[in-house]
């Protein structure tokens, strides 16, 4: 079975519904997110779980802070990534290899957990990247 086939039946086992479905690539909603899902390559047994639509970096002040906030999610996450693509937006994604067909489901649901939890995470490590950013600007103005 390929790893498409094996996303899919995970999916129908707990009634997901497809949104959309690419050559590849499904998308559903999971926790009030629309997640994709990809099947990277068939000869590596390797899925990845992405999320997007979170934040867009408007100028480089925020891309910076975004950044920053990558940098610092991926030091202390594992089994997610943060990148903020060439369009400034922050993508969240987790990738995993399996060995069995059984693996594919509980390898799914970690992954959707991570990029669910790996937004959370985004968000609040971001506000505060941004409060530090400001005060780091007030002090400089003083001196």
């Amino acid at each position: 079975m390929t790893s498409k086939e094996l996303v899919k039946q995970a999916l129908k086992k707990w009634k997901f519904p497809v949104l959309d479905e690419g050559e590849n690539t499904f998308v559903i909603r999971y926790q009030m997110n629309y997640v994709h899902i990809a099947s990277l390559n068939e000869d590596s047994n390797s899925i990845a779980v992405l999320l997007t639509n979170i934040f867009s970096a408007e100028n480089q002040r925020e891309e910076l802070l975004g950044l920053k906030t990558c940098n610092e999610l991926n030091y202390r996450m594992m089994q997610v990534k943060f990148y903020i693509d060439a369009d400034n937006d922050l993508i969240i994604s987790s990738e995993f290899f399996y060995n069995t067909e059984e693996d594919v489901e509980a390898l799914l649901n970690m992954a959707l957990h991570a990029v669910v939890t790996g937004k959370k995470r985004f968000v609040c490590q971001y506000k505060e990247t941004e409060a530090e950013d400001k005060l780091i600007q007030e002090l400089n103005v003083q001196e």
